[in-house]
């Protein structure tokens, strides 16, 4: 199985993914797509899936802060 959970001292890419710090530089399709991702694995109850669930709150608060600046653009 590939681990799921970057290893922050492994690269620097990695780091930033642990950390959460490179969902601002994801496009909407690449956020959707990761959400898709990992939804599932959060029935299986994996172990440490803590970062999981977090990865899952910090993509959609990213994407319901885009979708309402969006919003908030349209009515302008």
């Amino acid at each position: 199985m590939i681990n799921l959970i970057p290893n922050p001292f492994e690269a620097e890419e990695q780091y930033r993914r642990f950390y959460h710090l490179d969902i601002s530089n994801l496009d909407d399709t690449e956020i959707i797509d990761e959400l898709h991702a990992l939804r599932p694995l959060l029935w299986w109850k994996l172990p440490d899936s803590d970062w999981l669930r977090e990865r899952v709150r910090r993509l959609e608060a990213e994407l319901a802060k885009r979708r309402s600046g969006k919003r908030q653009e349209v009515r302008r």
